[in-house]
């Protein structure tokens, strides 16, 4: 039998240290789950959903039941999933009433391999907000309401910073996060913040973790050697209704592509990070080009994150570029797989797994105390030599 193999992570942001254990072991446990499915001959399609179904179902991340709330009190999820046999996407943005919205943008996915509908339309590949749960209700797929889906700590959390939102109007300049050269800058900065106040959310409460956690997602391959990848998130606390961060958008949160010769690399992206900066340099799409021409993972994972990221005109009056990307790349010459991840947050916790192995590897990974966050990347990886030969 061929081999398979599986990465996740819950998120690059700043996790708690205390929560160090629990977030390794929700990895290891999800990692051995999914093994025992490509063993079984699952694709990596099921593969990387089920993990991310695992991600979504523990209140230790940001998706799913548990996620972040928004401006009016709700969980709204994005989710995405992308074949990197048919080159197929499936997303989801603004859910609000499905326990695993990777399973709803699963089926959007699935639907466009054997649909064909009258007068030749087009089956969707995106679908958002009640739109994406009527959709899913067709194909019988279960809601739940809404409330179901806000968990204790996330309702904390708002409360805590809606009554920090509501005295930032009434007194923003205690919130600024660096002393303004002069008063038109503050009048400036705190006009921005009353009229868009989750933008600049984790600029007030530098520090704290209930804010940091992002996305969560996994990559993988099958044993037949087809990629695939998925990601979910709750998004940032406080966000505006109907906000869609890069989990539900193509080439953002999730990027996957089989071999296209004998000699090509696949390829498996998935990201995390401030959603409006990895959709602007269309994070994930971006990486995955760059690791099939740069025969070295981690130099070409290096070059992308500074002159694709950190440099990139789309974000040249950004100050803090906050982005995590962990990515698989499948060399067919040398039958190896290549996980790669880097982040410029303060934590970005992952684990992984093939399926020739009984144990997964955990990584609680830390940017070093000398660097500041938003600024440069850890990049790290390790190259697995498969066992067996795919064909």
């Amino acid at each position: 039998m061929n081999e398979g193999f599986i990465a996740l992570h819950v998120g690059a942001g700043h996790h708690s240290m205390e929560k160090k254990h629990a977030y390794k072991t929700l990895c290891k446990k999800s990692c051995q789950k999914v093994t025992i499915m490509l063993k079984d001959g699952c694709s990596a399609v099921e593969a990387v959903s089920a993990a991310v179904v695992s991600l979504e179902n523990s209140l230790l991340t940001n998706a799913g039941r548990g996620s972040n709330l928004s401006l009016s009190r709700k969980v709204e999820c994005d989710a995405s999933i992308m074949d990197g046999r048919t080159l197929n996407f499936g997303a989801v943005g603004a859910l609000s009433d499905y326990m695993n919205p990777v399973l709803v943008a699963k089926e959007l996915l699935l639907h466009q391999n054997n649909e064909n509908l009258s007068l030749h339309r087009i089956s969707p590949c995106v679908l958002v907000g009640e739109g994406a749960s009527q959709w899913a209700r067709s194909r019988g797929l279960k809601s739940i309401k809404s409330d179901l889906l806000v968990s204790e700590n996330a309702l904390h959390t708002y409360n805590k910073y809606k009554r920090k939102v509501e005295e930032a109007e009434n007194d923003p300049r205690k919130f600024l996060q660096r002393e303004p050269a002069n008063n038109e800058t503050l009048h400036s900065e705190a006009k921005e913040m009353e009229k868009n106040p989750c933008i600049s959310s984790e600029a007030w409460f530098p520090g704290d973790e209930s804010l940091k956690l992002d996305t969560v997602g996994a990559v993988g391959m099958d044993c037949c050697g087809n990629v695939a990848s998925a990601v979910s998130s709750g998004g940032i606390v406080l966000k505006h209704p109907g906000r869609l961060g890069q989990a539900a958008l193509y080439g953002c949160g999730s990027w996957a592509q089989n071999s296209l010769s004998s000699t090509e690399p696949a390829v498996a992206v998935t990201t995390s990070g401030n959603g409006e900066h990895l959709i602007k340099t269309m994070f994930a799409r971006t990486c995955a080009e760059t690791l099939i021409s740069n025969t070295d993972g981690v130099t070409g994972l290096h070059y992308v994150f500074h002159t694709k990221f950190l440099e990139s005109p789309f974000l040249i009056h950004t100050s803090e570029k906050l982005a995590g990307v962990l990515a698989m790349k499948f060399d067919p010459v040398s039958n190896s797989v290549e996980v790669l991840w880097a982040h410029n947050t303060a934590t970005m916790v992952l684990g992984y797994m093939s399926t020739h192995v009984t144990k997964a590897v955990t990584m609680f990974s830390t940017l070093p105390s000398s660097v500041d966050p938003g600024h440069k990347p850890l990049i790290q990886g390790s190259l697995l030599k498969l066992h067996n030969k795919i064909t």
